[in-house]
């Protein structure tokens, strides 16, 4: 009886370690790569998949387009607190990463308990390694046949393949095509305006060191319709070399990039990369709009509480940004307040059991999901200031990938003149998915607008997204004055790799003239419209000097760097 009993006992103990091993198996994975991942790195691009790449021409979607839902996953834990998922349930769909299935009943248990709206659940019974489904997430593009389709990519943490193989069963629920490009790369190192421009640090050129730079942009225009991909050094400067942990796109125009202290050694690393962005122009002609939010934690000098203000979350009108109880937390969400005016900021308290790091929060550990029938809207907005000769035009792409009908009647340009009340004006139809409106305004108005489309399926977008809070604004000359051609002009990106764009605010363009620093002339073209498109694949690098005129005939140069 004895002998049974100690059997029994140390049976018992073996259980108990076994089970809470199996119990906190995830939380032996580190965000950074383990060893045995550090020692595979260096030769993992070996192991990439690939597929041809998704029918152009591509746009990637960015976070702050419409979507329907986020993407978390259930380990022992959540990455998140219960907080949060009850705050996304009542706006969108929360899509949970559940593995083995018998894990949802734990999950229902913790979300009911948790005041979560469990209408908007699903559970994906989906093998996984970890929460951060930021890093092994789809990247949303809309492909060339207006699909909403998936671009995947070889995660960069080898000993994780269910993380690595999770996105191909992500792509089967949802029901979208996949296209595999082949390059090392990992979600939280990425992020994308929606309009042609992506960033990363260039920890994706050391994670490919069989890549070119010149191979991995050519990588992210054919797979992903980037043509302007910035690779800035990590200023950060801490183990992860992830851009969200001190950048992040609020806007196709708006940039929000952490400061630390001038004391700090790491300090001009920030700067510059601030100062990269506001001497850039945007897609849409204008230069950036550089917001900073003090994170003075994000260094290894420091010693206050963490401050990981930029690793938030845009889910349509909703903005959630991790605080941590630091003396900065109210600082940083007036900073969002001041940038995305209308939206509702949401500041997320970290838990006890996983807190915040600099190097891993919110955006770290869910992912935004698009809304595959989204109510798609491409306009380059009229900016600056404009000619009081003739009505402003405006043009727009509109397309309903619901499938179903616009609604003609509710195709309108909302605008005000000098701060007045808004006024609707209606888009029609030009051709296929082309529409145009005019704005009749006088010398010296002062114009905010903003586009409104409905199609049959309910859905009802803005542009930009959030409409009236933060419309488009220009100015009309007043009379007598007439602004330089210069302002009206605009050539994007610079420096380009194989597109150029020039843009005139008046649509006057005329005649372009591409010549080399010698002189020489690489390439002539008449046009006629707001905007040209110049293929410099075929250009070799160096400076050009690119000559615009206008059907006035006043012309203005423009000095170009080719990669």
């Amino acid at each position: 009886m004895k002998k049974l009993f100690i059997c029994l006992f140390f049976g018992i103990i073996a259980y108990t370690a076994y089970a809470q091993n199996e119990t906190h198996k995830y939380r032996d994975l580190p965000h950074h790569a383990t060893p045995e991942e550090q020692r595979l790195l260096p030769t993992w691009y070996e192991h990439v998949r690939s597929t041809t790449p998704p029918p152009g021409p591509v746009t990637a979607i960015s976070e702050f387009q419409p979507m329907s839902g986020v993407m978390v996953a259930y380990t022992d834990m959540f990455g998140v607190p219960v907080s949060l998922l009850r705050e996304i349930s009542q706006i969108a769909q929360l899509k949970v990463l559940v593995y083995p299935a018998s894990d949802s009943n734990t999950v229902k248990g913790l979300l009911t308990s948790g005041g979560v709206n469990m209408a908007n659940v699903e559970y994906w019974v989906i093998n996984h390694d970890s929460y951060w489904t930021r890093d092994y997430g789809p990247w949303f593009i809309l492909d060339g046949n207006d699909k909403v389709s998936v671009v995947d990519f070889t995660y960069n943490r080898p000993a994780r393949p269910n993380d690595d193989a999770a996105l191909i069963q992500v792509t089967n629920k949802m029901q979208l095509d996949r296209y595999e490009m082949p390059l090392v790369h990992t979600g939280g190192n990425y992020m994308v305006n929606g309009y042609g421009t992506a960033a990363s640090t260039n920890l994706v050129e050391e994670e490919n060191s069989n890549l070119s730079v010149s191979d991995i942009n050519t990588l992210f225009s054919n797979y992903l319709g980037v043509d302007d991909y910035k690779l800035f050094q990590d200023p950060q400067a801490q183990y992860i070399a992830h851009i969200d942990c001190w950048g992040k796109f609020l806007g196709v125009d708006k940039v929000l990039i952490g400061q630390v202290p001038p004391t700090y050694w790491n300090y001009y690393r920030y700067e510059n990369v601030a100062s990269a962005f506001a001497n850039s122009i945007s897609p849409w002609g204008t230069p950036y709009k550089v917001y900073r939010v003090y994170t003075p934690s994000n260094s290894a000098e420091a010693t206050s509480k963490t401050t990981p203000y930029t690793n938030s979350l845009i889910l349509n009108d909703h903005v959630f940004v991790p605080i941590t109880g630091s003396q900065w937390d109210n600082d940083a969400i007036a900073t969002y307040e001041q940038a995305m005016p209308g939206y509702t900021i949401v500041p997320v308290m970290q838990s006890d059991m996983t807190p915040w790091l600099n190097t891993d929060a919110l955006h770290c550990r869910t992912h935004e999901l698009a809304d595959v029938g989204m109510l798609y809207i491409r306009h380059y907005p009229v900016l600056g200031s404009q000619s009081a000769s003739s009505p402003i035009e405006i043009t727009t792409e509109i397309k309903a990938l619901s499938g179903q009908s616009l609604v003609c009647d509710s195709l309108l340009i909302y605008y005000r003149i000098n701060n007045g009340n808004w006024q609707s004006t209606r888009l029609d139809l030009v051709s296929g998915d082309h529409f145009r409106g005019q704005l009749n305004v006088q010398a010296g108005d002062e114009v905010d607008y903003y586009l409104f489309a409905k199609d049959q399926s309910g859905r009802r977008e803005c542009h930009p997204y959030i409409g009236a809070a933060d419309p488009h604004h220009f100015s009309v000359e007043p009379l007598g004055i007439q602004s330089s051609i210069d302002e009206k002009v605009a050539a994007y990106p610079n420096p380009c790799t194989n597109w150029l764009v020039i843009q005139h605010a008046q649509g006057n363009l005329s005649t372009i003239r591409v010549t080399d620093i010698y002189g020489r002339i690489i390439t002539e073209e008449v046009c006629n419209g707001d905007r040209t498109f110049l293929n410099t694949a075929h250009w070799t690098s160096g400076v050009y000097m690119v000559t615009i005129t206008d059907q006035s005939e006043r012309s203005c140069t423009k000095k170009i760097i080719k990669k």
